[in-house]
C-alpha cells in the first residue's frame, strides 16, 4: 500500500506568487485549527461522491480522469466519468464536479470545480484573463503557480480558490524492478512538438533504433515505420503499464509547460511506472526530481537531442544497477510528494474546512 496520508490541508507558503495568494493560506491555515482539533477527537473523513466532466478529444484530460477514478475508488469514494451532453441526463447525486475541459456551462444544481491546466489555453483571453464564461465556478484548481491574474478575476473570494497547485500526476503503484531496455515515447499531437521539424526530425531518427518504441495518434505515427506500436487505451493503466515495459521513458513538453514550470502528466505516469526517465529540462522536472531523472536539452536540433537520449540509452544497457537506482529514487520522490490519493484527500479536507467555518 502506498503512502496515503490522512494528514489534514497544510497551506504551501511561496513568496513568488504575491501577497494576496500569501494571504489566503494563512486563512486556510487559521481557519483549519479548529478542524484539526475536531478530528484529533475521533472524527472521521468524509467519503464523497464525485462527477469527473470530459470530453473525448482531449486525450490527456481523459486518461488523468481515469487515474482519478482508479485513485477515488482506491479511497472508497463514488466516482462517475460523464461527457457534459451525457452529464445533462444524469440523476445521481454529487458531493462536487472536477470539470476538465472548456466549452461547458458551470453546473447550478452541484459545486463545480474547473481545473486550469496552464494560464494560457481555452479558457484565457489575450490578456492572460479568465474568460466571463468561466467565471461561475464554484472554486478553481491551478497547475501553474503565479495564479494573480485569476484571483483578481475571481474578485480574491478565498472560498473560490484552492490555493495548492493540481498536478495531472497518477495513483499509487508500488515500486517494480523494470528491465531498461526499451524507450517509450508518446508522440505530442499538439503545440510545438507536433509542428516543430526538430521534434519530427528526432522522431525519425528514434524510429531508426532497435529500443524506440513510438505511440499516438495513428495519423501522426504511421510513417515512423516499425517503431510506431500505434494508440494507447485510455484506461489510466495501460499507458503506465506500456512505461513500465519498456523501462525507459521519454518527456517532453510544450514550451508553455516550459515557460510555466508546468508538468505533463508523463513525468508522474513514468516515475509511477518505476522506469528510467529522460526528460527535457522543464524546470519543475530539476527542482522536484533533480538528479533521479537524465536531462535532454530541447533548444538543440532534432539531431542533437537524438545523439544525447541515444548516449543515455547506452549508459542505460551498460550500467542498468545504477540507472535503476535512479528510477527507484523517482519512484519515491513520486511517492511522497505527489500521489494522486494524497492529493484528492487534501481537497477534500479543503472543502471540509469551508464547511466547517459556514456552519460555526
Amino acid at each position: 500500500m502506498g503512502k496515503i496520508s490522512n494528514s489534514f490541508y497544510n497551506p504551501q507558503f511561496h513568496i513568488g506568487l504575491g501577497g494576496n495568494l500569501i494571504i489566503i493560506r494563512i486563512f486556510y491555515g487559521l481557519l483549519l485549527l479548529p478542524l484539526c482539533f475536531l478530528y484529533s477527537q475521533g472524527g472521521t473523513y468524509s467519503k464523497p461522491s464525485i462527477c469527473l466532466i470530459i470530453n473525448e478529444h482531449f486525450r490527456g484530460e481523459r486518461e488523468f480522469a481515469e487515474r482519478m477514478r482508479i485513485a477515488c475508488e482506491r479511497l472508497s469514494w463514488k466516482v462517475a466519468i460523464y461527457d457534459p451532453d451525457s452529464f445533462k441526463k444524469a440523476d445521481s447525486h454529487f458531493d462536487w464536479i472536477f470539470t476538465l475541459v472548456p466549452d461547458k456551462e458551470f453546473s447550478l444544481k452541484y459545486d463545480d470545480y474547473l481545473i486550469l491546466f496552464d494560464p494560457v489555453h481555452h479558457y484565457f483571453n489575450q490578456d492572460g484573463h479568465l474568460n466571463e464564461k468561466y467565471r461561475g465556478y464554484t472554486g478553481y484548481l491551478t497547475t501553474y503557480g503565479n495564479s494573480e491574474l485569476l484571483l483578481e478575476d475571481i474578485k480574491y473570494k478565498k472560498k473560490q480558490f484552492y490555493p495548492k497547485r493540481w498536478y495531472p500526476t497518477a495513483h499509487y503503484r508500488p515500486y517494480r524492478k523494470v528491465t531498461p531496455t526499451r524507450l517509450f515515447y508518446f508522440i505530442g499531437h499538439w503545440g510545438d512538438r507536433y509542428y516543430n521539424h526538430r521534434y519530427q526530425t528526432l522522431q525519425n531518427e528514434l524510429a531508426q533504433t532497435n529500443y524506440a518504441n513510438l505511440f499516438g495518434n495513428p495519423s501522426t505515427g504511421v510513417s515512423y515505420g516499425k517503431a510506431f506500436k500505434g494508440d494507447i487505451k485510455y484506461d489510466g493503466e495501460s499507458v503506465i503499464n506500456l512505461i513500465s515495459e519498456m523501462g525507459v521513458c521519454l518527456v517532453f513538453h510544450s514550451k508553455t509547460h516550459i515557460q510555466h514550470e508546468i508538468p505533463s502528466g508523463r513525468i508522474f505516469e513514468a516515475a509511477a511506472a518505476s522506469a528510467v526517465i529522460i526528460s527535457d529540462l522543464n524546470p519543475f522536472i530539476i527542482k522536484h526530481f533533480g538528479d533521479a531523472v537524465f536531462y535532454v536539452d530541447q533548444e538543440l536540433s532534432g539531431e542533437e537531442m537524438f545523439k544525447q537520449i541515444d548516449t543515455y540509452m547506452a549508459w542505460i544497457q551498460n550500467h542498468s544497477e545504477e540507472a535503476l537506482k535512479m528510477a527507484q529514487r523517482a519512484h519515491q520522490i513520486f511517492e511522497e510528494k505527489f500521489l494522486l490519493e494524497n492529493q484528492l484527500l487534501d481537497f477534500n479536507n479543503f472543502r471540509e474546512s469551508l464547511q466547517f467555518v459556514d456552519n460555526n
